[in-house]
């Protein structure tokens, strides 16, 4: 009996030594799993971040963000067609709407012995011959720029034509219709434009205006947007919008 045991002893080891290099062999030469790793480490914590909109675009591109000013030579609207101060366009009583248009005074050289006419019912202007101040024939005009003597720089005078309401509304003063008709009676005496301390103390200044009611009846105001020194030929020229409120029949 015991020589049957002894081989069946050894046939039992064997097989227990075979079982055991079976189960050892997978843990010692095998790689590690990697359906293991991926079960214990998340993939999307293991990589790089991808770069994402709210890191790496400019603000200027997301479209929620504000828009963008303006750049600083944009024109800014105006409500009264550009003119340095505000117009109020209400008509007076027995007068239209108002018509809007442009007026200016650019004289000639004295050598060409030419006086400059403006009609304030139209904005438009003509030239005669100059006669030491005379006027030949107004037709109509209501302002009058003429040469006094052509001696020199500084000849040209401005002022109403004789027997038409003309005057000068201050910068300060309501840019109404109403007042303009009423300072239209204060006259407008000769102006030397290329006196600036006459002209500030007469109110001949950016921001006044030339008010008349004219031959037609209307109302006009010329306001005084540009002065220009010495512009044309030595002399200071004066231009700017002109409202017309015409008379209604």
């Amino acid at each position: 009996m015991a020589g049957i045991a002894l081989p069946l002893l050894g046939i039992v080891a064997s097989l227990v030594v075979g079982m055991d290099r079976d189960d050892a062999s997978p843990t010692v030469a095998a790689p590690p799993s990697s359906s293991a790793s991926s079960d214990s480490v998340d993939p999307a914590s293991s990589e790089e971040p991808e770069p994402t909109a709210t890191t790496t675009t400019p603000a200027s591109d997301d479209k929620s963000a504000a828009p963008p000013l303006d750049p600083p030579d944009s024109p800014l609207p105006s409500g009264s067609g550009g003119s340095v101060s505000k117009v109020d366009l209400a008509p007076p009583q027995g007068h239209g709407p108002a018509r809007e248009s442009s007026w200016g005074l650019v004289p000639a050289p004295c050598t060409n012995y030419e006086q400059q006419l403006i009609d304030l019912d139209t904005g438009l202007s003509r030239v005669e011959k100059e006669d030491n101040g005379r006027i030949e024939e107004p037709g109509g005009a209501e302002l009058h720029y003429w040469p006094d003597s052509c001696t020199g720089g500084g000849d040209y005078r401005l002022r109403g034509v004789p027997n038409t309401r003309v005057g000068l509304l201050r910068a300060d003063d309501p840019h109404t219709a109403e007042q303009c008709r009423k300072v239209s009676n204060t006259g407008l005496p000769p102006l030397n434009l290329n006196d600036s301390e006459t002209t500030e103390q007469a109110g001949f200044v950016i921001g006044a205006a030339i008010c008349s009611v004219t031959t037609e009846g209307a109302v006009a105001m010329a306001t005084i947007d540009h002065i220009n020194e010495g512009g044309f030929a030595g002399e200071n020229t004066a231009s700017g919008t002109l409202y017309v409120w015409p008379k209604v029949s």
